[in-house]
């Protein structure tokens, strides 16, 4: 809750009880000028009392009708300032009939009757002081009004007596002015600090029920992770066993073809597990670049042709040259998403990818004839762990953690880019994206891609830290039958004592024993062997503390559990680099 609507929430609080007052005492109210009508009707003149009566009563009638009217309607804070001015106008126009009154009826020759009027004036001004300690503008426009009216009536009778009188009555306005404003300060802030109690209460609340919904999420993330990780585990262990008793060639790379998409399914389920945490670790930060929408949507068709076409799918594309203005590899993961969910949800029919400009941005669709989304579960299909429908394929590459459209839905809020859906249960989706226009000037023509540079391990000297002896011993098998030289450790002291001159690149663990980490590990090298000396992380980590620790350390990051083809890619590019530099 801000400053403005606090303030606005004690305005109504305090003014709500004045409406009802209001209109419950109309009768009553009508009393007082009743009493000076009464009591003047003999020494002033009828008419003109008559007429200011009338004036008076018109006001009070119209003071009750407001008020009625604001009993029956539903009058929040936020809606309440139109009624707040109506009434401030009609204390105005009343306040304004005292004080003519003042001049008109308390120059009578009756010093009875002045000091009835000079008296009931005073009351009046005093009175209001009430009204004011919650609203202080209602203070200033009817009693300050009549007391000074007042006080000009005593100055025009020319007096020393009067114009005395009228000193103390200047007096009076002065210190009631400064009583009401101080009682309006006492009320309104302790108004203020319930208000703001009750606000941070309401955060509290807010933050309680978060905090158990991210624990039920955890706890739904583990059950659900553990049901689905075991599926390729068993499966891996099932074929293992088979590949024993492989009668044949063919028969073994069967099995083979098998297990590798068993592991294939784990390294993209962790990988899903690793993006979640990087984007709940607030570590992905956009980088907006001007590019070719229509060249990058024609990559990722040619991506999806054959995945399409092995189901029996149309994948088209529709798109007219545009530039926009977003990050590339981001919208890339999103579109992946996208593409990657139509053709799995969609049995017949096909897929139409298309970008249409408008005046400032391009409209970016992704269209499919699947199986649809219910509208009862289109906002829980962005939350992790949610399907609208279960995979309809039995392939483990085909199945996931269900992250998907979380991620799509996370990464569309972090770059401020609008995401809809349209759907209907067994008539297909479409997915939606607005993405700003670009300058074409400022295109960075990078499509062609650069050729990878040839694979040379022939004299490369990789150090390899891992607490994990299997994991280690595998890591080094693997190094060397890619022909690098390699040194394996278990900790910084023993890869120090194996070392003998500096080594090429390190691969090391996140996770070691005691208490130094894989990012700490790397930069003592660095203080022995030069700030220079390339590392890359391998981690199982998701937590958000230590992602951003490898993050702000600026070293490459892979996460396990690694793709060799990756592993030996990411190496290729950090020796590359290296050479460059040297």
């Amino acid at each position: 809750m801000n400053a403005t609507e606090i303030e606005q929430r004690i305005t109504f609080e305090a003014l709500a009880p004045h409406f009802s007052k209001m209109r419950d005492w109309a009768a009553i109210t009508i009393l007082v000028p009743l009493t000076v009508v009464l009591v003047l009707w003999n020494q002033v003149d009828r008419v003109l009392l008559s007429g200011w009566f009338a004036l008076v009563l018109a006001g009070i009638g119209a003071r009750y009708l407001l008020t009625t009217a604001y009993q029956k309607q539903i009058v929040t804070h936020a809606s309440a300032e139109p009624w707040h001015r109506k009434l401030l106008l009609l204390q105005i126009y009343l306040g304004a009939l005292w004080a003519i009154a003042v001049f008109l009826f308390a120059g009578t020759e009756s010093v009875p009757h002045q000091v009835f009027m000079i008296t009931l004036a005073l009351i009046l001004g005093i009175g209001s002081i009430s009204a004011g300690t919650h609203w202080l503008p209602l203070y200033y426009s009817y009693g300050m009004p009549i007391k000074g009216a007042l006080v000009a009536h005593f100055i025009s009778l020319g007096e020393v007596a009067w114009f005395a009188l009228a000193m103390m009555v200047a007096f009076a306005i002065l210190a009631s002015y400064s009583f009401a404003k101080k009682l309006n300060s006492i009320v309104r802030s302790e108004m203020h600090l319930r208000f703001e109690t009750a606000g941070l209460a309401d955060q509290l609340s807010q933050r309680s029920r978060e905090l158990q919904t991210a624990i039920r999420t955890k706890s739904r993330t583990l059950a659900t992770a553990s049901h689905d990780f075991r599926q390729p585990l068993h499966a891996l262990s099932l074929f293992f066993d088979a590949l024993k008793g492989a009668s044949s060639p063919q028969e073994e790379q069967r099995i083979l073809g098998r297990i590798d998409a068993s592991l294939d399914t784990m390294r993209r389920m962790f990988d899903a597990l690793f993006d979640m945490s990087r984007l709940d670790a607030n570590i992905i930060q956009p980088e907006p670049v001007d590019f070719d929408i229509e060249f990058f949507l024609v990559q990722l068709k040619e991506e999806f042709q054959e995945k399409a076409e092995q189901k029996n799918l149309i994948l088209r594309l529709h798109t007219r040259p545009a530039v926009v203005k977003v990050d590339r590899t981001l919208l890339e993961r999103v579109m992946r998403n996208l593409i990657a969910n139509a053709i799995r949800y969609t049995r017949s029919g096909g897929i139409l990818i298309s970008a249409r400009p408008r005046q400032d941005s391009v409209l970016v669709q992704v269209w499919d004839t699947g199986i649809g989304i219910p509208r009862e579960a289109q906002d829980r299909i962005f939350v992790e762990f949610e399907q609208a429908h279960p995979s309809p394929h039995d392939d483990e590459r085909e199945k996931g953690l269900g992250f998907g459209l979380a991620i799509v839905h996370k990464l569309c809020a972090l770059m401020g880019l609008p995401l809809e859906l349209r759907s209907s249960d067994g008539r297909g989706s479409v997915f939606s994206l607005t993405l700003p226009a670009g300058d074409p000037n400022r295109i960075r023509h990078r499509e062609d891609k650069a050729p990878e540079p040839v694979w040379q391990a022939s004299g490369h000297h990789i150090l390899v830290i891992d607490d994990d002896l299997n994991v280690l011993n595998a890591m080094e098998t693997l190094l060397r039958r890619w022909n690098f030289n390699v040194t394996a450790a278990s900790s910084l002291p023993e890869a120090l004592r194996k070392t003998h001159g500096r080594p090429d690149l390190v691969l090391s663990d996140f996770s070691l024993e005691g208490s130094q980490s894989g990012v700490e590990v790397i930069g003592s090298l660095r203080k022995r062997y030069g700030p220079d000396l390339p590392g890359i992380i391998i981690t199982g980590t998701t937590s958000s503390r230590q992602l951003r620790e490898v993050e702000r350390s600026g070293l490459r990051m892979i996460h396990k559990p690694v793709s060799p083809a990756r592993l030996r890619s990411l190496i290729q590019r950090q020796l590359t680099s290296t050479a460059s530099a040297d």
